[in-house]
């Protein structure tokens, strides 16, 4: 990705940082209305500078980054805007900051449609958002009327944040094996144990051991991202019944709550088979439950049909095991 150190809208020159821009930009981060609902506070003369020179080196670490927002007329530097990045982003967004004499004009609109057109002449694939606090009720309305939309809503930082997508881009849909043993796979596994446990208190503890034999060389676990977020989880394992028939085994599949509805379980469900097939196992079979009508939904509709059970796992009956010949 090759992207414009300069760009150029109505009013606006979008360039990068000189030294001469800190006090400009001062005016913005030494005012708490602005800082409100970003770093909380005012910040001091060496903190502006620092927020600046974040802004600048963001251009050599990622090779795209926020621009200074120069008035074509009087020369004034306004505030900043362009893509950003931190490592504790969920995905890549268009930021905005502009000092508040500067507000209520139309210049943010304006530099954020700017980077808006450059991003996706110069990086289709890259999927764009804006990350924004639930009480900044002027920067939602600023997402909203660049066309953005309202994707989810998420925990960050202690307070409530709304993620929104800007237009002419969809977050790309990943999936590859999961470290197990690693932090992210832990929380999912947790989160899937503690649904299961609302959904059937009388499930007992060794059906929701965290493992489940995920570790073992006859077991595939994947993860899917949605952007860079680890959305879910899925396993399936390799397995034999009592006439040596080999089969497959679907061991795990979840999904966050906020990222259902995606068709991120289905993409899951077609890798955890493929593998099946390409190891000659043309039998795939899983056990879901009678309170989990999406769950059956989905399998039903990727092939899979009620059978007999091949374990006594649901103590309380509500079992229901499904089976999918894959070839």
């Amino acid at each position: 990705m090759n992207f414009p150190a300069r760009l150029e809208s109505e009013r606006l020159i979008l360039r990068p940082f000189v030294h001469a821009d800190w006090p400009a930009l001062h005016a913005h981060y030494a005012d708490p209305e602005c800082t409100r609902f970003t770093f909380g506070r005012a910040l001091s003369e060496g903190e502006s500078w620092r927020a600046m020179a974040s802004m600048a080196g963001h251009w050599a670490l990622r090779g795209y980054g926020p621009y200074a927002l120069e008035h074509k007329v009087t020369g004034a530097v306004l505030g900043a805007a362009g893509l950003w990045y931190p490592n504790d982003w969920p995905e890549p967004e268009i930021k905005w900051a502009l000092s508040r004499a500067y507000w209520g004009q139309g210049f943010a609109s304006e530099a954020v449609r700017a980077v808006q057109a450059m991003a996706l002449r110069e990086a289709p694939e890259l999927p764009l958002i804006s990350f924004i606090n639930a009480a900044n009720s002027a920067s939602i309305q600023l997402a909203l009327a660049v066309g953005a939309t309202l994707e989810q809503l998420r925990e960050f930082r202690g307070g409530r944040w709304h993620l929104y997508r800007h237009p002419g881009y969809k977050p790309q849909i990943l999936v590859r094996p999961l470290d197990a043993d690693s932090a992210a796979a832990q929380a999912l596994l947790a989160a899937s144990d503690r649904c299961m446990r609302d959904l059937y208190p009388a499930i007992d503890a060794a059906h929701l051991e965290s493992a489940w034999g995920l570790k073992q060389p006859n077991a595939l676990f994947l993860g899917v991202w949605l952007g860079a977020e680890l959305a879910g989880c899925g396993a399936v394992k390799r397995m034999q019944d009592a006439d040596a028939l080999a089969y497959g085994e679907i061991k795990r599949l979840y999904v966050l709550p906020e990222q259902r509805g995606r068709g991120l379980s289905r993409r899951l469900m077609q890798a955890l088979e493929q593998d099946l097939v390409e190891r000659g196992i043309g039998v795939c079979r899983l056990e879901t439950g009678i309170r989990q009508p999406a769950a059956l939904a989905l399998y039903a509709s990727l092939g899979y049909q009620r059978c007999g059970p091949f374990g006594d796992r649901v103590a309380d009956g509500t079992g229901v095991f499904m089976e999918k010949h894959l070839r």
